[in-house]
């Protein structure tokens, strides 16, 4: 039984000390301090599920932090989530060191995602790396078998503007975000899929945007999803938890045919130049709950929906 913490400190973004820096369309990413969330000491749980529209398929991404650390999974030990009717284990690592990251069926009858550090010495090897070491042992339980979080999803998001393929001219243009509001207490965010060309060049990346009041409406300018690869961005690029969402996400809408590295491209083309398609995911957040033997955590189920807008600048209007 669940009986942890409610209330939680910051947003957790995974480690990527792993993962080497990389110039975000001209702007380095430093993965040296990357866990503004999570406390120097004491053990920290991280626990994301987003179920997108009416999708069948949940995206589900865990991680565990000691000391400020990511603690990697080794041997038999993995994470599990499971519904009333569903259970999968995420055997996959995420985009950042320590993290994982898989696919949950999931339908309208179910509200909650359970998630819990199992050890399964035979399924967890099944397709997973693990040190060559253990490959003809298994070091029984680890620490954090046992371990718990449970998250509920909130209300579906259903966008009223704007219209989709809208189209904008100049990052001085407002897109009006609007929305069906619930307003009972869950956060919002945006998270970008932006995709540029200049027709002989393209480019890639990912931004995200907390709106925090789930009020119905949001004015965001377009400097928040493009810009002027000569200067310095205002824009915040996908660097968290965030991105494994996102990326695994985009991987389920498009079958399989996304690049795994389509938020984290380097940029060729400078996107305030380029035409460029913007797609918008708007997220509803509501705070779970974690196991009371954590000293702190970050666990969250969401919702989300899509509608796609076009950027075109004057210059190529024509």
């Amino acid at each position: 039984m669940i009986t942890g913490h409610t209330s939680f400190g910051g947003i957790i973004s995974l480690s990527v000390s792993t993962f080497l820096a990389v110039l975000l369309t001209g702007c380095e990413v430093d993965g040296s301090d990357n866990l503004p969330g999570v406390p120097d000491l004491g053990l920290f749980m991280y626990t994301e599920t987003n179920r997108h529209e009416s999708e069948e398929i949940a995206q589900v991404a865990a991680a565990v932090y000691k000391d400020g650390k990511p603690v990697n999974l080794v041997g038999g030990d993995v994470f599990e989530a499971r519904t009333a009717t569903e259970r999968i284990l995420l055997k996959e690592k995420g985009f950042y060191d320590g993290s994982y990251a898989a696919s949950l069926p999931v339908d309208d009858t179910v509200l909650d995602v359970f998630f819990n550090v199992v050890h399964e010495p035979v399924d967890a090897r099944e397709d997973r790396w693990y040190p060559v070491d253990l490959v003809n042992t298994d070091p029984g339980p680890g620490e954090l078998v046992g371990k718990s979080s449970i998250v509920s999803f909130p209300p579906a998001v259903t966008i009223t503007g704007p219209p989709a393929a809208s189209v904008y001219t100049t990052i001085d243009d407002v897109i009006d975000l609007s929305w069906v509001a619930i307003g009972v207490g869950d956060n919002m965010r945006v998270l970008a899929a932006v995709e540029c060309t200049d027709g002989l060049s393209s480019s890639s990346y990912g931004t995200m945007l907390d709106i925090v009041d789930d009020d119905g409406y949001e004015a965001i300018s377009l400097d928040k999803f493009i810009y002027d690869l000569d200067k310095d961005p205002v824009l915040q690029f996908i660097a968290d938890a965030a991105l494994v969402l996102l990326q695994e996400l985009l991987d389920q809408l498009s079958a399989g045919n996304i690049d795994p590295d389509f938020l984290t491209k380097q940029a060729e083309a400078n996107p305030i130049n380029s035409a460029c398609e913007i797609r918008l995911f708007l997220q509803r957040q509501r705070d779970g709950q974690f196991d009371i033997t954590f000293d702190d955590g970050k666990v969250v189920g969401s919702r989300s929906a899509e509608v796609t807008v076009n950027y075109l600048p004057a210059v190529l209007e024509n």
